[in-house]
């Protein structure tokens, strides 16, 4: 009997469909022959994975699909017998054996024994033509290339660290996809087979099996048959034709260049920390840099993640419109709509996340704005040298003798500034794609959810804040404009009154100031993030926050940027500006 084989697109990832004159086990088989081939590619673990019990779950159910073809003949064999036996019947007494008693056997049994022909017009009707179905499905290419950073990242600081951690649960679960196409293939087979015995029970008991109930499992068996044809639908919803692969890895790897502060230059790059040696933790602000490279490949984690909750949406969504059609009033429309919908939405993330970017602010930014911060008053002399020596990321030199307070408060701040920025930019993009697909996982839920539902306030601002979260550095830009109509903070300090100091002690004023205003700028940053937290609280209902509370913090962190100026207008305000500090762009 002719059956379904699965067979591996290699661009795609994606089992695609062909029929061949087999047996029905054949496509079985060749599912447990991939994952076989699969598992033996990868780096054997230290001990059984999530692949290997995948692999031992199709082992163990590889000839189901020949039983219920034998299964399906012997039914067959015994359909034409009691139909011919009803026929004899209905000649002897028409009236109490109709003639359709007869006829529904044998046109039953003719149909188990064409089960094949009777699934491939099942997958045909719903993938539209009969035969392979070739998949160009650009979201499969995406999570293998974004999932690629798992690695790449990894390369650089070759240890056993996060980015490993989630490499090797990637790997882990690499062949779960196909445990799903063995499993919707398995399923379909018995969709296909009941729904031949109910059409026999509708024929005899139209009253008691509608027509529907044959119909629909006919249906989700082929949708079950072509379920990669569902997955790009699912893709296309969300993500379009148009938009390509590089487009997408672009937009999405184009965030990690708002990683990197331009005060700290190479702080934190992972290429030239380890030219220049600095992927140590010598000095806090170091330690600070390995918590970025060792957990730098979490959003491409992520990304492989909404890949596989998509597969199960997918599969979840064509059972949730099965149960529609077999009672309405139980399960709506919306339960399958929306999990195809959010599937699809999962499926393309790295799309969902550039729409969210670019929701907010524009992808191109001008020039000033790249550099929200100049320079600083580094003064002359040992704090100059200690300055500079921290630029290179190695912290104050020893060599440099005993420091006073103002020398430590300046090689503190010189060295965390930059890894602090660092991290909290990380952290916020991290954070921001997390709550879209929060978001995105709250489209399945029901009106009775309140503001956690589909529509409501709390699922709204959950995107909302994905999205400030993924730009918040170009937010902060935009409140700076917004207060002192330039995106550039100016932080450059001159004391206006020196009488009487030496230059020494003139330089070490001016790098006290430089450090005070490194260190508030860094609250700044982290009060506007903490107000975006609030404000998506308050949506939520959490009757501990109030909107003013996250709009006041937002607007604090956004001031605590901008000290510099904010000191310019309140000295200038009160006439006192040829006795205190000017803060310019030099």
């Amino acid at each position: 009997m002719a059956g379904m084989k699965k067979v591996k697109n290699k661009k795609s990832g994606i089992f695609a469909a062909s029929w061949t004159v087999r047996s029905m086990n054949a496509a079985f088989a060749a599912v447990f022959v991939l994952i076989a081939q699969a598992s033996s590619a990868l780096a054997a673990p230290a001990g059984p994975s999530v692949s290997d019990v995948t692999e031992n779950m199709v082992r163990s159910t590889e000839t189901l699909p020949a039983l219920i073809a034998a299964f399906a003949y012997l039914f067959g064999i015994l359909m034409g017998v009691l139909g011919v036996l009803k026929l004899r019947d209905h000649v002897e007494n028409p009236t109490q054996t109709p003639l359709k008693v007869g006829v529904i056997r044998l046109l039953i049994g003719g149909m188990l024994f064409a089960l094949p022909i009777i699934y491939e017009a099942a997958y045909t009707m719903i993938n539209g033509t009969a035969g392979a179905a070739t998949l160009s499905f650009d979201v499969f290419s995406i999570t293998q290339a974004v999932s690629g950073m798992l690695g790449t990242v990894s390369g650089f600081l070759p240890t056993m660290n996060v980015n490993e951690i989630l490499n090797q649960i990637r790997l882990s679960v690499e062949e779960v996809p196909a445990l799903i196409s063995a499993a919707a293939y398995l399923i379909g087979l018995l969709l296909g087979f009941t729904g031949i015995l109910k059409l026999r029970e509708h024929v005899e008991n139209p009253e008691q099996v509608p027509l529907k109930e044959v119909v629909i499992r006919f249906v989700t068996a082929g949708a079950l048959f072509a379920l990669p044809t569902i997955y790009n639908a699912m893709f296309d919803v969300v993500g379009g034709n148009g938009i390509g692969v590089l487009g997408i890895l672009n937009s999405l790897m184009g965030a990690f260049g708002f990683f990197y502060s331009t005060y700290a230059q190479t702080a934190c790059n992972p290429a030239a920390s380890v030219v220049n040696g600095l992927a140590g933790t010598s000095t806090m602000g170091q330690a600070l840099c390995g918590v970025f490279l060792h957990t730098g490949a979490i959003p491409a984690f992520l990304t492989a993640a909404s890949y596989l909750i998509g597969l199960v949406f997918g599969f979840w969504g064509i059972f949730k419109i099965k149960a529609h059609v077999q009672n309405p009033q139980q399960t709506g429309l919306w339960e399958g709509i929306s999990r195809f919908i959010a599937g699809g939405a999962f499926f393309a993330l790295p799309i969902v996340i550039a729409v969210a970017r670019t929701t907010f602010v524009p992808l191109l930014l001008n020039a000033p704005s790249l550099a929200p911060v100049i320079s600083y008053n580094n003064g002359s002399g040992l704090m100059a040298t200690l300055l500079a020596s921290l630029s290179l990321g190695g912290g104050c030199p020893a060599t440099a003798g005993p420091l006073g307070l103002d020398g430590v408060i300046v090689c503190f701040m010189g060295d965390m500034m930059g890894p602090i920025h660092v991290v909290l930019n990380f952290f916020a993009f991290c954070a921001g794609i997390i709550f879209l697909m929060i978001g995105v996982s709250r489209l399945i839920r029901s009106a009775q959810d309140g503001a956690r539902g589909p529509g409501g306030i709390g699922t709204i601002m959950t995107f909302a804040t994905g999205a400030a979260l993924i730009s918040y550095n170009e937010l902060m830009r935009a409140f700076t404009t917004s207060f002192f109509s330039t995106p550039v903070t100016r932080t450059f300090a001159t004391m206006q009154y020196t009488t009487g100091m030496l230059t020494p002690e003139v330089d070490s004023a001016h790098a006290v100031i430089t450090a005070i205003i490194q260190f508030v700028i860094v609250v700044g940053l982290i009060s506007f993030v903490r107000g975006i937290f609030i404000v998506r609280s308050v949506a939520e209902g959490n009757s501990q926050a109030s909107i003013m509370s996250g709009v006041t913090h937002m607007v604090a962190g956004a001031l605590a940027v901008n000290l510099g100026p904010l000191l310019n207008a309140v000295q200038t305000t009160l006439g006192i500006q040829g006795f205190g500090v000017a803060f310019s762009y030099m």
